[in-house]
């Protein structure tokens, strides 16, 4: 009888060790021309990604998206079987997207690595995206205000404790946020609010739940914004900068797939972007810029307005919590200067981390060095 008992258990413990390549289906919404589905590959047994429209405490209807570990983790069930203490509970992390792009960018390859690692994951379309309409009907422009305040009461809705909490069912949870391109630009603009704040209210009030314990830009737009990047870029390439205007001010982005390849994916290095692919996130742009940020607004509000002159560090760099900037060697958006004004901005003096990638990180064949850099910064934490 014990004999048998240990061939069940070792065959359950190798099934356990075997079981990858899972493949399932993200179920995103139904937009007015098609329904926005992508094959995702999983390194784990099996993390569910959802998509839903929920409302939060800043009165907005967003899509978010979510992919949660399983209660069942191979680290919970060796756990209970063997007896041993559990790990240290993992950090949520959430994702913000930057231009042409909402939620969905972060759930094809980041969401379903990270969750199998042991990581909750949350990512949130804001305002004028396909998924997240934006508050004034018909709006083409979103002033960065309500980009804030959304993500504001997106944080505070994780924890259990906010009358809005969005129902993850998370507790109190610590919180990294990571922003990507514009996204990245977002979060400095919340990072303002979020210490203003904390000097104005107690932080022993639980009304105030965001355990803030890590900031990671990712190919972040700088904290002077677009401005002197574009002079940079007149500098070097004619053509280059006839893309990057071309791409986003015209939105050829959309319709061009050579523009497209280019500023996103790597150009002609196709890094396993097919036609097809390229075609999709086409769909998924031209969905997700139904409203864009108004630059003309964010121009008198840029983080650098306050900025410490002689070191170009955030006013409040020593409160912050470990933070990280990732550059890309191919990125065709954000210039490697762009992003060493990020790292001194977080007050990180080593720079930013270079990684071999074009400016999407998260999407193609070079998606896991990205990923990779940033789980090193997480078991540093």
């Amino acid at each position: 009888m014990i004999k048998i008992m240990w061939r069940h258990l070792i065959l359950l413990l190798a099934l356990i060790l075997l079981h990858r390549g899972y493949t399932f289906e993200v179920p995103y919404p139904q937009s007015s021309t098609e329904s926005r589905r992508s094959i995702i590959k999983s390194t784990s047994s099996s993390p569910t990604i959802l998509t839903q429209q929920l409302t939060l405490g800043s009165g907005t209807t967003a899509e978010v998206i979510s992919c949660l570990p399983s209660s069942n983790s191979d680290d919970n069930f060796f756990s209970s079987l063997f007896g041993m203490k559990k790990s240290k509970k993992k950090p949520v992390l959430a994702f913000v997207h930057g231009s042409f792009h909402a939620s969905w960018c972060w759930a094809e390859n980041y969401m379903p690595y990270f969750a199998s690692l042991g990581y909750p994951c949350v990512a949130l379309s804001l305002q004028g995206t396909g998924g997240t309409p934006t508050v004034e009907k018909n709006a083409k422009k979103v002033r960065i205000e309500s980009h804030v305040a959304d993500l504001d009461a997106f944080l505070r809705g994780l924890s259990h404790t906010d009358t809005h909490n969005l129902g993850f069912e998370l507790g109190n949870p610590q919180v990294v946020v990571l922003g990507h391109s514009f996204g990245g630009l977002s979060i400095m603009k919340w990072l303002e609010k979020f210490y203003s704040e904390r000097e104005d209210t107690d932080i022993n009030n639980q009304n105030y739940n965001i355990n803030l314990c890590g900031v990671a830009l990712l190919c972040s737009v700088p904290p002077s914004g677009n401005g002197p990047m574009t002079m940079r870029f007149l500098k070097r390439s004619l053509k280059d900068s006839w893309k990057i205007t071309a791409g986003f001010v015209l939105k050829k982005a959309i319709s061009d797939k050579e523009i497209c390849r280019d500023l996103f994916f790597g150009g002609k290095d196709d890094n396993g972007i097919s036609d097809t692919d390229i075609e999709r996130y086409q769909s998924y742009f031209e969905r997700d810029t139904v409203a864009t940020i108004d630059l003309a607004d964010l121009s008198n509000k840029l983080p650098s307005t306050k900025i410490e002159k002689k070191t170009g560090n955030a006013p409040f760099v020593d409160q912050l919590p470990p933070s990280f900037v990732i550059a890309a060697c191919d990125d065709f958006v954000v210039d490697k200067e762009g992003s060493r004004e990020t790292a001194r901005y977080l007050g990180i003096d080593l720079g930013p981390v270079i990684i071999d990638s074009p400016h999407d990180i998260m999407l193609g064949d070079k998606w896991r060095n990205g990923a990779d850099a940033i789980l090193a910064y997480l078991q540093g934490l």
